[in-house]
């Protein structure tokens, strides 16, 4: 009897092993060794090819001097400061719309709202990029025609109107898939809060503002943590928009990475651009804790109100 038993434990063993150790090792190598050896090219000048070669600090030395570096940070700190807040308030608005005003046609809109988010990020960018085109765009078209003669202006090949121009592609396809999130949670909202508040004679607004938002806030405190690590996104939409420019107007730094890590820049390739994303790995944990730290101590003063 033990020895049948055995057997059988012994084949689901081995099924088992055989079924997952592909899954493993493709997790291990895909996965586990990028982000081991993450904390050891940083500290290499490594082309990619040839044996990295231990240069110590002398990427983060470099790093320190590379203004363009920081000029592509601060580009992500625009966009993020400024894309961010519309993202979520367009979200917030027309999540509560759909969930508690009972349109017939609130299906259609769900999925008409929701349909930039389904687009891959190239279809995005060609697809805006064709828009602020000068001679042929619909950007320039609506502005003309409603009385704005502003011609044949190529948003994208100046510098000012190109880093401008990004938000509206990133707004537009970055605001659905919070709406969807913001729609769930607002549904867990009790009825009769809203109630109580028609009662008082509350506004649409002060109900949104009053009631949805401080029900909703561990959802937002969520979808702000991950907007801070999609603080330095937006790669795909820019490298095909913009490639960075013009002149490095709309650079961010995960288009500046990809440049380095492929020759070019007259720098030390992937061991250099190891050093940005460590570097982005700890501006990332850093602004994360400290949005955190803030958002529970503004939740801890106002209990205490």
């Amino acid at each position: 009897m033990e020895t049948r038993i055995g057997n059988i434990l012994h084949r689901k063993f081995v099924f088992v092993f055989f079924t997952l150790a592909p899954m493993l090792i493709f997790y291990t190598i895909f996965l586990v060794v990028p982000k081991v050896t993450a904390f050891y090219y940083p500290f290499t000048e490594y082309n990619g090819i040839s044996e990295p070669v231990w240069v110590g600090l002398g990427n983060f030395v470099t790093l320190a001097r590379d203004f363009e570096l920081w000029g592509a940070m601060k580009n992500n700190f625009f966009y993020w400061f400024i894309a961010t807040p519309i993202n979520f308030l367009a979200a917030l608005i027309v999540s509560f719309i759909l969930v508690k005003k009972p349109y017939r046609e609130n299906r259609f809109y769900r999925i008409l709202y929701y349909f930039p988010a389904i687009l891959p990020g190239v279809i995005t960018a060609l697809m805006w990029q064709f828009a602020f085109h000068g001679r042929y765009g619909i950007f320039n078209a609506v502005i003309n025609a409603v009385g704005i003669n502003i011609g044949e202006f190529y948003w994208l090949t100046d510098a000012t109107a190109a880093r401008w121009a990004m938000i509206i592609p990133m707004v537009w396809g970055g605001w659905a898939g919070n709406m969807l999130i913001f729609m769930g949670a607002i549904q867990s909202v009790p009825v009769s809060l809203y109630e109580s508040a028609e009662l008082d004679g509350a506004s649409d607004l002060g109900k949104l503002f009053l009631i949805t938002v401080p029900v909703i806030w561990e959802t937002m405190k969520t979808m702000i943590f991950f907007s801070i690590i999609g603080l330095f996104g937006a790669f795909e939409l820019i490298l095909v928009m913009t490639n960075g420019g013009p002149a490095g107007a709309t650079e961010v730094v995960g288009t500046y990475m990809y440049k380095i890590a492929f020759g070019a820049e007259s720098v030390a390739a992937f061991g250099y651009a190891a050093a940005v994303g460590l570097l982005l790995f700890v501006i990332l944990s850093a602004v994360s804790i400290i949005a955190f730290r803030f958002m529970d101590r503004c939740e801890a003063i106002e209990m205490a109100g």
